[in-house]
Order: structure tokens, then sequence, then C-alpha cells
């Protein structure tokens, strides 16, 4: 909880492969840029709306909040909310928020999230992505550009989506008066995510093992 926001957004932009290919100064440069970024929109917008939830705020923004109870699970992606462009919208995946529910109560709910709750963090996180959608500002994202490779004097470059992410970050923060950067919520979260995966295979074993005694004693009897 003693990470600084820097420092998260240094381990997110070293996980993105095309941010690799940045040297490490122009890597600590863009992350202090997505920060100030995230942090500079959520100001502006507490401004507008000095005293309202974001939900309240996308709602003033034309843009739904709506809670689905679809599978969270795509791939290797454990989703927590997204934000959908046309028409512009916020989904909140429940199931993908239960963990999170689970394991943030009492005094851990205070120094993690203040006087916000999960979904407040990620509904704000997610209104950062629509108010950089439809502002006329290059995107965080594009503002960074590694080349892939060269031929003579043409570059293919490149965009770094983890900056967004990071900027998202800085913006539900600031937002939020949070108390620490949200990023610590998806370490949180994966730990649960782990633990109900490990118990979920223990019982469905448990249940196998007795499902297959039951199987055997029913042969045994007359």
């Amino acid at each position: 909880m003693a990470v600084s926001p820097e420092a998260f957004g240094l381990v997110m932009l070293e996980a993105d492969v095309h941010a690799r290919r940045l040297d490490r100064a122009t890597q600590l440069a863009a992350v202090r840029d997505a920060l100030a970024d995230g942090a500079a929109t959520a100001e502006a917008l507490r401004a507008r709306f000095p005293d309202l939830a974001p939900h309240e705020i996308a709602a003033h923004l034309n843009v739904a909040v709506v809670e689905t109870d679809d599978d969270p699970l795509v791939g290797s992606l454990w989703r927590f909310a997204e934000y959908q462009e046309r028409p512009a919208r916020i989904v909140l995946y429940s199931r993908g928020l239960a963990p999170l529910d689970g394991v943030i109560a009492g005094r851990l709910t205070v120094q993690l999230l203040g006087r916000a709750t999960p979904r407040d963090v990620f509904t704000a996180h997610e209104l950062f992505h629509h108010v950089e959608a439809t502002r006329t500002d290059t995107p965080i994202a594009r503002r960074y550009k590694p080349s892939l490779f060269r031929i003579g004097g043409w570059h293919w470059r490149t965009g770094i989506a983890a900056l967004a992410e990071i900027a998202a970050g800085a913006f539900a923060q600031s937002l939020l008066g949070l108390p620490c950067h949200p990023k610590l919520l998806d370490l949180i979260a994966l730990d649960a995510i782990a633990l109900n995966a490990t118990a979920a295979r223990i019982a469905a074993r448990i249940a196998a093992a007795g499902q297959m005694n039951g199987d055997a004693g029913r042969k045994l009897m007359p």
C-alpha cells in the first residue's frame, strides 16, 4: 500500500510488450505524463461536478452505467468493467467484482478506498476512457510510439495501451481521493480469484470422490 503511483505505473508499463522498446528514461517520462494526464483530467471534471459520484457524472455526460452477470473471464483476461464507445456506456461485471467484494471489508476498505466502493473505482476508471475518447487531445497511448522495425528512414511505430490504463488509474485516484493507486485492487483481486479457483477445484474433487464412493457402494448393495 506504500508503493507510489509512479512505481505501479512502471510495473504496468514494463508488462507492455511494446513499452519495453523504450529506454528507461523515456519509460519514466511516459509514466509521469500518464499520471499527470489522469490527475489533471480528474481535477477538471471534479471542478464541473464537485459533489457527484462517478455514476452520476457519467449520467451528466450521457454515458449509461449498466451491470451484467456475464462471464468476466475472456481468455486469460478477467474483466471488472469496460467502456463501450458506441453507444457510450460503462459495463460493470458483477461476477468480476464479486471477489473484491468478498475480501475488501472493514478497515481494509478505508485503507484502500477511503469512502469509495470498488464499483466507484472501476466506474471512474472507465469514465476516463470515455473522456479521452471524446476530447480532441492526442490520446496518451499514442504520445509515445516505439519503433517495431525500420527500413532505411521508414519506421513502423505503435502506441502503448498501458499508458491509458495508468492514466485511468490516476484519474480514479484523483477523482475519488483514494489513499492509494487503484492498481492495488487488481493485485488483491488476483489473489482472491486464485483462492476461489483453488477452492472450486478442491470442492469438485471432493464431489467427484464422493460420487465414485457412492457408485461403488450402490454396486455392493443387493
